[in-house]
Parts: C-alpha cells; structure tokens; sequence
C-alpha cells in the first residue's frame, strides 16, 4: 500500500511539472507557441499510443501466450522506429514552416525514447514493481522541470524547450530506468515473424482502440486549429490540460491495481466487483469536490494560474468538469473491459465514437469554438461510457 501511496505521489509531482510546462510556454513564450505545442502533440499522439500497442493493459492481463518480456520488447522497438520513420515523413507533408518541421521532428524523437521507458514501465507494473515506477516519475520530473525551466527563462524558445524535453528523456532512461529492465540478449535473438504475428494479432485491438481513443481527443483540436486559430487551440488545450491531469493519477491508480484486480477476477467476479466499484466510489467522492471547486473558483483559478487573457471562460471550466468526471469513469470501465479480455468490443465502441467525434465537431466547433470543442469532448466520452456500461451488463449474463 505505501508503494501504491508513492505511486500516486509521483504521478501528483510529474502531472505537476507538465503543469508547469504548459504555463512557462503560455507566459514565457506565447499563446501561439502553446497552440503549436498541443498541435504537435495531438499530431503525435494517435501514432505514439498506436506503436505501444497498449503493452501497459496487454501483457499484465493476457493469458494466451507465454512470451518473456524481451519477446513484447522486440516488438515494441519494431514498431517504435516505424513510428518515428512515419512522424519524419508526416512532418515534411505537412504545412508547417522549417522551423515548425524541426521542432516536430524534435518532439517526435523525445516521445521515441518515452515509448522506449514506457516498456520498462509495463515490464515492472506486470511485477507489481510500483516502488521503481514511483521512483522513475520523481526523478524524471525534477530533471525535467529543471532544464526545461532553465531553458524557456534563458532562450524563450519552442524549440529549445522541446530540445531540454529530450535531453531529459534520455538522461533518465539510461542512467536509472534501463537498470530495471528485464531484456534478454539471447531472448531476443530468437524473436521472429512468428512471434511478431502472435503478439500483433493479440494487441492488435487495442491498439486501434488507442489509436482511435487519441484521434477522438484530438479531432476536436484539429478542427479548432484548421477553422479559428492556432491561439484558440492554445486557449481549449491550457483549460483542458487539467483534464490530463485528472487522467494521470486514474490511469496510475489503474495500473497499480490492474495486477491485483485480474488476479481477483481470476478466482472470483463478486471479489474483483467489490474492490472495483470501491475504487469507483471513492472517485465520486473526490469528483463531487473538483466539481464544486471549479463552480465557485474556476475563473479564478484561470486568470491566477495563466493570467488576465484567460479572464471569463467561467463556462468553459464548468463543462471542463463534467468532462474529467466522465473520463475517470470511462478510463476504469476500460481497465475493467481489458481485465476481462474484452479487447475487440472496444474497437467497436472507438469506431462508432470517431464517426460521433467528426459530426459533432464540425456541428459544434465550428460555429462555436472552444466552447463547442468542450461540448464535442462532453458528448464523447459519455456515448464511450454508456457503451462500456452496457458491455459489462451484458456480458455478465455469460
């Protein structure tokens, strides 16, 4: 429980320093610059959670394939460089000016060596190693705020600020998260297309759901970017970036209890039922509190934390809680769902959740804007959420 309690800690101090981060981009560098930091991110994303094949939820609950670590590994690193070959060609396609592709580019090598820690990460959660994980978040975040502060204050540049990101990423990865890696010279010798093919065929489900997850995100940014402004999408994702980190602490709460939980359901339903809906009850709890905070505090909580321009968007924050409440539920339902290998279903749902995303956005967005992209994010995640529900009903019955 103590390693839990640092886990959740950690996530607490590393949401906190990309906190920091988006408010030293929008006060230090500019409002456009942060439109174009949350531009190259959700251009990034849908691949980023493609290429993990969703390893986090997949290989601490499968139970077809006996592979060792090394096995899931090498098909990672496969799929990490196809990534970062594919961001290199998307990044020379796109209308961005040179200075714009470079730090695209730049971002995109840093989230390479993030996907390549986020396997060692899956390794320990598979091992209930909370403690390392705990352990990397701090380390990371204190290196990471250190030099990306240094760098906005002394050259106020994006590009140097994406520059200290991976300087970061790199630093932590082989100096500490590399020396709790299981990976196997001899193992991986032995990886072939056989092995490729079983692992691909078995994540392959929720990778597109991953995949179609993050461009439901992100449509909606797409769509603010293309139809208003660079600005405005820096206005949506700074409001929204509390969302991201509410959906942190879930997703590590999540994946300290994945382990546990598959465990419960493994031997018994009405165990894993009673732990899960006592997680669930305590999320209640915590969102009635956010809720009522944001209604009596929300726009002043925005003009003190990113200053006056950010002055009556009161209305965007009351919507931006009931998104968050809506995304934890969502997010636990999905650990659940993964729990019971419902894998396929879940592509299904993304599916018809991505035709829903585009309709709505351009109903909303577009004569709306940021509002509409809150109301698109809303709708979203509750039609994902009335489905999982529904799943979970009618497979209970089987």
């Amino acid at each position: 429980m103590r390693d839990k309690i640092l886990h959740v800690c950690s996530t607490l101090l590393f949401s906190l320093n990309q906190w920091i981060q988006v408010i030293l981009i929008t006060r230090m560098i500019g409002l456009y610059e942060m439109g174009l930091f949350s531009y190259f991110l959700a251009i990034v994303a849908p691949l980023v959670l493609f290429s993990r094949f969703s390893f986090s939820d997949l290989v601490p609950t499968q139970r077809k394939y006996s592979y060792g670590y090394t096995m899931f590994s090498r098909f990672r690193s496969i799929l990490n460089y196809i990534f970062l070959f594919s961001m290199a060609v998307f990044a020379l396609t796109l209308d961005l000016n040179p200075y714009e592709i470079i730090c695209l580019i730049l971002f995109s090598v840093f989230k390479f060596f993030e996907t390549k820690e986020d396997f060692i990460y899956t390794e320990n959660i598979a091992e209930s190693n909370i403690n390392f994980l705990a352990h990397s978040k701090i380390i990371k975040s204190i290196v990471t705020l250190s030099l990306f502060a240094v760098a906005v204050f002394v050259t106020h540049s994006l590009m140097v600020a994406i520059i200290s990101l991976l300087i970061s990423q790199v630093l932590v990865y082989y100096m500490y998260d590399k020396k709790f890696s299981s990976y196997d010279n001899y193992q991986a010798r032995l990886f072939g297309r056989m092995h490729f093919k079983h692992i691909f065929w078995l994540g392959l489900g929720l990778s597109v759901v991953g995949l179609l997850s993050s461009l439901n995100a992100n449509i909606p940014r797409y769509i603010l970017e293309h139809y208003h402004s660079v600005e405005d999408l820096g206005i949506y994702a700074t409001i929204m970036y509390f969302s991201a980190i509410a959906l942190n602490i879930v997703i590590t709460i999540n994946q300290s209890l994945i382990a546990e939980f598959a465990s419960a359901a493994a031997k018994s339903l009405r165990r894993f039922y009673t732990s899960f809906l006592k997680l669930m009850a305590l999320y209640v709890i915590v969102l009635l509190a956010g809720n009522i905070i944001l209604i009596l505090y929300g726009n002043d909580i925005l003009v003190f934390v990113y200053g006056a321009q950010f002055e009556g968007y009161q209305t965007e924050m009351l919507l931006l809680g009931v998104f968050i409440s809506l995304i934890v539920f969502e997010k636990s339902l999905e650990m659940a769902l993964n729990i019971f290998n419902l894998y396929n279903i879940q592509v299904i749902l993304q599916m018809a959740n991505f035709i829903f995303t585009v309709v709505l956005s351009i109903l909303f967005i577009v004569p709306f804007g940021i509002s509409g992209a809150f109301i698109v994010a809303i709708i979203s995640a509750f039609i994902v959420l009335v489905a999982q529900v529904s799943t979970i009903l009618y497979t209970r019955k089987y």
